[in-house]
């Protein structure tokens, strides 16, 4: 089996010859930091990789990391609109986004966190009707982008995944409100949130037409996100959840597949164990990061509730063990993972949301290496 028959097969909920690997994917590759020593400790050598995010420091892995494990996904990002352009300030080592908001990295720092905000003046759906939204439709979005989706499906070596625009509805509300504001709309200005909410819908509605009117007949999946757990528990009351953002998650969905069939991957980190029936509901099929070290994530009883509506997209391996375990650690690990998440297929091996700067280099060749001598099946660990 190649790449992409191993992750169609998991995806179908069937077993394949082995647990596909997803190295360098979505949410699966490394800071630029951990991509140094990574190439360092296997004696390679190569230019410094683009980064795929600023926000985060991820990267795009150099090719010959690419080729010594498996990434069974391929990406495809939307263009910058034609009014933008990215630029990083040399003399406050800052940037704006599209949206208006402005990151800065300071010094010694490993990200380029959000340190101004657009919206955090805004108190009405008066205010807010004020403010300039991009344009999801730009043509420049998908200049492009049909071609390489196209070669990419008639190649027949990977998946082929569409990733989103924008983080989610209540996501993309703490890079423009700023992350206490947004709480404090939600607690005291719901008329706001909600007029905000439905616009952003809106949004991206308008957005996943243009991309899928030219790019869905060729995808495997299309990624959205939408955080909504923290280590301990969820980051809003389930009933807020279930009443502002659940109907619209559907509605997005519901959009999403009247025009693919792909499947659609959601990204939410954190301790969701209570949110899982209402994204079953909502039409979620791909889960990830899974995050098996959050509260009331256990990888098992993910699998024996959730297993079969669900494919499991990463949970390989507690990213605390990964970082401060040792590689013999990293290896019990990824073979209790693999116990729990790979019968009856349904599940994609891949790292615990993106492996940060400090990772030691041996445990992520340990980690992955567990992976193809223990993945095959029938399972055996």
């Amino acid at each position: 089996m190649n790449c992409r028959q191993r992750a169609l097969a998991a995806l179908d909920h069937k077993e394949p010859d082995r647990v596909p690997l997803d190295f360098g994917g979505r949410h699966t590759t490394l800071h630029r930091y951990a991509h140094r020593a990574l190439m360092q400790h296997l004696g390679l050598t190569g230019p410094e990789p683009p980064l795929r995010s600023y926000h985060t420091y991820l990267v795009e892995p150099d090719r010959q990391l690419l080729q010594r494990f498996e990434r069974v996904s391929a990406l495809f990002f939307p263009r910058p609109p034609s009014d933008y352009v990215f630029a990083i300030d040399p003399a406050t080592n800052s940037y704006v986004d599209e949206w208006g908001t402005t990151y800065s990295m300071p010094p010694d720092g490993y990200y380029y966190d959000v340190c101004a905000v657009p919206l955090a003046d805004v108190e009405t759906e008066e205010d807010l009707g004020r403010y300039r939204w991009p344009n999801p439709t730009d043509p420049a979005r998908i200049a492009g982008l049909q071609g390489e989706v196209k070669a990419a499906h008639e190649a027949g070596e990977k998946v082929l995944m569409m990733c989103s625009a924008t983080p989610g509805l209540w996501e993309l509300s703490w890079y423009l409100f700023g992350f206490e504001q947004a709480y404090v709309n939600l607690a005291a200005n719901q008329p706001l949130v909600e007029a905000f909410t439905e616009r952003l819908l809106e949004w991206q509605m308008a957005y996943w037409d243009m991309v899928l009117g030219v790019v869905g007949a060729y995808l495997d999946l299309v990624q959205i996100g939408e955080d909504l757990g923290g280590q301990s528990g969820p980051l809003m009351s389930p009933n807020t959840f279930r009443r502002i953002y659940k109907p619209r998650l559907r509605r997005l969905v519901d959009a999403i597949k009247q025009k693919t069939r792909a499947r659609v991957y959601l990204h939410s980190c954190g301790s969701i164990y209570w949110a899982i029936p209402d994204l079953i509901e909502c039409g979620i099929q791909v889960l990830n990061p899974v995050q098996v070290n959050a509260a009331e994530m256990d990888s098992a009883r993910l699998k024996r509730e959730f297993g079969r509506d669900l494919t499991f997209w990463g949970g390989g391996c507690d990213p605390v063990v990964l970082q401060t375990g040792t590689p013999r650690d990293v290896v019990e690990e990824v073979k209790r993972r693999i116990h729990d998440l790979a019968p009856g297929g349904g599940f994609v091996f891949g790292s615990v949301h993106n492996i940060q700067a400090n990772v030691p280099p041996e445990n992520i060749v340990a980690m992955f290496d567990a992976a193809l001598e223990f993945g095959g099946y029938p399972t055996a660990v």
